[in-house]
């Protein structure tokens, strides 16, 4: 009973002797998302069990040069066991691949970093990406899909809800998949994919009906999201447009989120390429029937198609993306 307090204090001393080296607690995942242009900025996240750590990156273009630091805020625990932390860094230069790394200190010369690479801001050559949902409901599968899909050297991926299947209560599954995104979804050249995320039911603490942010505390503790809620747009250049919402996990999907959904598909009317994304389907085609009727009958469903399909009709959006139902479509 004697040796766990001398080896909590070996532990510590062993973390401080790293640290005053220049060594961090090496961190369970990082992974990229947005809050800024695309082609202009990164949000670099980790996730880590270290608690004094500065929230740094440092950062330069593939090519060489002197490094650059981005200093983040102050970190957010998840109940003292992980730490959270993110810098944004800006001012890049659009369709170049940066190397970057989390720490005290700048890389040294030869030591490991990783990469990511900015979007165009214009179209000046093909933009690929890839979309889903529902992604892990064991590792090795999430991690065999992940290959399959870095393989198609995406330029972000495009995640539309249940990604971890934690359901706002396993802080264990999350770091399971944010293990298994920094390990496995790289495109060919090893750079990590930047992800863009929205929100499904398992990230919520009853999934569904009259629930609100603060059922999802895993969900906002993880993700910065643009706007800073579960209904963005994200820009890239004048080309691209994604409209990420939620069906009815933490905000109703008339109302509020119907009215902002209409002036953000008008204010994007000359945009090329317009994208919506969400999790719930309009049109189900695979559950099993619930309360008494199919799945495309489904009032959430009726829901999506009453408040937001008119929507896209008018405004001509080139495709939507929808989830949930654990299988591939395409409707004309």
């Amino acid at each position: 009973m004697r040796t766990l307090p001398r080896l909590l204090v070996l532990l510590t001393v062993c973390l401080s002797l790293l640290r005053a080296h220049g060594v961090a607690a090496a961190p369970v995942g990082v992974y990229l998302t947005w809050l800024g242009d695309p082609a202009s900025t990164m949000l670099v996240n980790w996730v880590d069990r270290d608690a004094v750590a500065p929230a740094r990156v440092w950062y330069r273009p593939a090519q060489g040069g002197e490094w650059l630091k981005a200093e983040g805020g102050a970190a957010s625990s998840l109940g003292g066991e992980v730490w959270i932390r993110r810098a944004e860094l800006t001012g890049l230069a659009p369709d170049t691949v940066y190397e970057f790394a989390p720490g005290d200190a700048a890389p040294p010369a030869g030591a490991r970093a990783d990469r990511f690479r900015t979007v165009p801001d214009k179209l000046e050559r093909p933009v690929r990406f890839i979309s889903g949902g529902d992604t892990m409901h064991r590792r090795d599968w999430f991690e065999a899909m992940n290959r399959v899909a870095g393989a198609q050297d995406p330029d972000f991926a495009l995640i539309a809800g249940d990604l971890a299947y934690a359901d706002d209560k396993s802080l264990g599954r999350w770091l399971d998949w944010f293990a298994a995104v920094y390990q496995t979804l790289r495109a060919p050249d090893g750079r990590l994919v930047p992800m863009v995320i929205g929100i499904g039911n398992h990230e919520v603490k009853g999934h569904y009906d009259g629930r609100v942010p603060e059922d999802a505390v895993f969900f906002h503790a993880f993700f910065a999201l643009p706007q800073d809620r579960t209904f963005y747009a994200l820009d890239f250049g004048s080309y691209l447009s994604l409209l990420l919402l939620d069906t009815d996990h933490t905000r109703p999907i008339a109302g509020a989120q119907t009215e902002w959904l209409a002036s953000a598909l008008a204010a994007r009317a000359d945009r090329r390429f317009v994208f919506p994304a969400y999790h719930y389907p309009a049109y189900g085609t695979t559950k099993r029937p619930k309360y008494g009727v199919l799945p495309s009958e489904h009032p959430r469903s009726q829901a999506i198609r009453r408040e937001w399909s008119p929507l896209f009709e008018k405004n001509a959006v080139t495709a939507v993306f929808e989830n949930d139902h654990h299988a591939y479509k395409r409707t004309y």
